[in-house]
């Protein structure tokens, strides 16, 4: 329960059905439904001008992607749904691990639509620019639009990879959630509006995150994404990094604390796998459950000094008073029940800081919680697992080396992308072909990051990667395409034997969503 991976992602926003029926519901009159029908006619044509872009797309033509998930792809980088400017990108970018933290944020331009809420006077209320720079937290309504200064709690940006592992519900959950919401979305499960289903997630995210003012009118301040509008990005959404999940006690890692990390999680004592099994999000029976681990309780400092209101997790939505007692002093302080559901560890370690407070840098410091007394005097902290220093040092190993070996193939998938398309296209389209390459520089950098946080850790494999950066370089920036083809293949071979060098049973089936950006 520690990364960002928070159940999938988009940004964790309000239930907002009741907003968006009454919203549907609108256009009695004739004026109303003109404008309706206008917009209809201007959304088919922008849909018409995504397929369009794809259809001429290397990606799609040579069959590496299909259509559908080509058209999603493009909606989620690049459709404004006519708001402020933003889109998801702005808070998903492909070459940031689909999230954002403040060092990424402080390289953005001051006109970047992240920051809308500096540069609009009208939308002033809709971040606290204070804290996303200086701690990555977005503003979120979570449980309800109708006080939205007021009304709200920070949060982290979730990551978007390997939603389509994560986001089942139980069939009737029996850990303090409902259905709906059918699918767990966001940090708190309850992140899509309607049904709660992650295709729904982006049409919470458009009300939320996209809206010109606060009033957020559907027609004027956006407009709606359509049914197959949300189609095609849920496809996408799918996509985006493994579909499967690994089986630990099949998995052999070359550095020895690494494996005694992998032993630990598995030792029911420590209660790792319970929650996470196989590193994943889900519990045994492979459905997403939700827990109060207490982490709200150690939220950011300035959180408390700001007097920002305290995150109650699931559920509060239409309440008009606080519910829950977030911090345990005996003071009724959020809405919600407490628990947060349970995000994968697989690529947690490159996505910190972590949980929905960003509250922990690196991957140790998240391990480390749960010896906390937040935990251990949470509804779920017993019995406590009592890691020792050693453990916690190798359960730290274990999860960089699983990141590194999803960074890897992740790269090796994008440079198997890019290969057959320099091939064919020659210098044809040459500005993707760079950029694929870039994305797989840039999994190869999270790898050796993964790698080099800590001492000792697959020197092998840092000497590999260290070389394919040297190759990708020269494939994402040199003006020939024989001299890309041939740095592309060297990074192959190179990108390969980092991977095989870190262990055994850690196959990764990618997504094509993958190689979209």
């Amino acid at each position: 329960m520690m990364s960002r991976t928070g159940r999938n992602h988009l940004f964790n926003v309000a239930a907002l059905a009741g907003f968006l029926v009454a919203a549907a519901d609108c256009g009695g009159n004739s004026t109303s439904r003109q404008a309706s029908e206008s917009i209809a006619r201007t959304k088919q044509t922008l849909l018409q001008d995504h397929i369009d872009v794809c259809n001429a797309d290397p990606r799609v033509t040579m069959g590496l992607v299909s259509l559908d998930i080509c058209v999603g792809a493009d909606l989620f980088f690049r459709e404004t749904f006519s708001g402020n400017g933003r889109s998801c990108a702005s808070c998903h970018p492909a070459g940031h691990n689909f999230t954002i933290d403040p060092a990424f944020i402080a390289t953005l331009p001051a006109d970047d639509p992240l920051f809308i809420a500096e540069n609009d006077d009208t939308l002033a209320g809709l971040e606290r620019p204070a804290l996303m720079r200086q701690f990555g937290l977005i503003l979120e309504n979570v449980d309800g639009t109708e006080s939205p200064t007021t009304k709200f709690v920070m949060r982290s940006v979730p990551h978007c990879f390997s939603l389509s592992t994560s986001v089942t519900a139980q069939a009737i959950p029996n850990d303090g959630t409902t259905r709906p919401p059918n699918e767990r979305t966001g940090w708190s499960g309850d992140g899509a509006p309607n049904q709660g289903e992650l295709r729904d997630f982006q049409t919470g995210a458009v009300v939320q995150h996209y809206t010109k003012s606060l009033s957020r009118t559907p027609g004027i301040d956006f407009v709606l994404p359509t049914s197959t509008e949300l189609d095609k990005i849920v496809a996408f959404l799918r996509t985006i990094g493994r579909s499967n999940e690994l089986t630990l006690s099949s998995v052999a890692l070359t550095d020895a604390g690494a494996d005694s990390g992998r032993l630990t999680f598995l030792t029911p004592a420590k209660r790792c796998n319970g929650c996470h099994n196989n590193a994943g999000a889900n519990v045994a029976a492979a459905f997403n459950r939700n827990f109060d681990t207490g982490v709200e309780r150690l939220r950011i400092d300035s959180l408390n000094t700001l007097g920002i209101p305290f995150d109650g997790g699931f559920g509060g939505q239409g309440l008009a008073s606080f519910n829950f007692d977030a911090d345990k002093d005996g003071i009724l302080d959020s809405f919600g029940n407490g628990t947060f559901n349970t995000p994968p560890l697989i690529e947690a370690a490159d996505t910190g800081p972590f949980f929905h407070t960003n509250a922990f840098d690196a991957i140790e410091d998240a391990v480390a919680f749960y010896n906390t007394t937040a935990f251990t005097q949470s509804p779920v902290g017993n019995p406590a697992p009592n890691l020792t220093t050693t453990e916690i040092a190798n359960l730290g190993r274990f999860l960089r080396v699983l990141n590194a070996s999803f960074n890897a193939q992740l790269a090796i998938a994008r440079i198997n992308g890019v290969i057959p398309i320099i091939t064919a296209e020659r210098n044809h389209f040459s500005e993707l072909q760079q950029t694929l390459a870039s994305l797989a520089l840039t999994e190869v950098n999270d790898a050796l990051a993964d790698l080099g946080g800590v001492s000792g850790l697959n020197a092998s494999a840092q000497t590999d990667l260290t070389a394919a950066q040297g190759f990708l370089q020269t494939a994402a920036t040199h003006s020939s395409h024989t001299q890309r083809l041939t740095a592309a293949q060297s990074a192959l071979t190179s990108v390969t034997s980092a991977n095989a060098s870190l262990g055994t049973g850690m196959a990764f089936t990618m997504g094509q969503g993958v190689l979209m950006f």
